[in-house]
């Protein structure tokens, strides 16, 4: 189960990598959520952080990997299953690219793919758009 968007903005890539390690203002660009927040102060590699969604349970997150100014991954742990989420930046025309990744791994991936992943393409492009709108403002 693997879900990608990328798109290009006129936006430096500083300002897209601020929006996305604002963790407390996730939800100004990603409508899934209600809350977001880390547990320490700094994004880093191993730091844990929290997400309330709109619809669905309180869940934990952490973040497995941490390249500053390039690419960060984060993994949530639910029973049987993990969801990783990658974002990373890149170049193209003098532009900036900015990709988000979503894959799900585990025995009850599928459950979450019938539930929740159909209509998560559809809401990635949009809070891939809703960044970008806040980037170029």
């Amino acid at each position: 189960m693997y879900i990608t968007h990328t798109m290009l903005t006129t936006a430096s890539p500083e300002k897209i990598w601020k929006i996305w390690t604002d963790v407390k203002n996730w939800k100004q660009w990603d409508v899934t959520l209600r809350e977001a927040a880390l547990l320490k102060e700094s994004f880093q590699a191993d730091v844990h952080g929290v997400i309330i969604p709109e619809k669905g349970l309180k869940a934990g997150f952490k973040v497995t990997s941490c390249v500053p100014n390039f690419s960060y991954t984060l993994t949530t742990r639910l029973p049987l299953i993990k969801i990783h989420v990658h974002r990373f930046l890149g170049y193209n025309n003098m532009k900036t690219t900015f990709t988000h990744e979503i894959w799900v791994e585990g025995p009850l991936s599928w459950m979450w793919w019938k539930l929740t992943g159909r209509n998560a393409a559809s809401r990635l492009s949009q809070a891939m758009k809703n960044v970008k709108q806040l980037a170029e403002a």
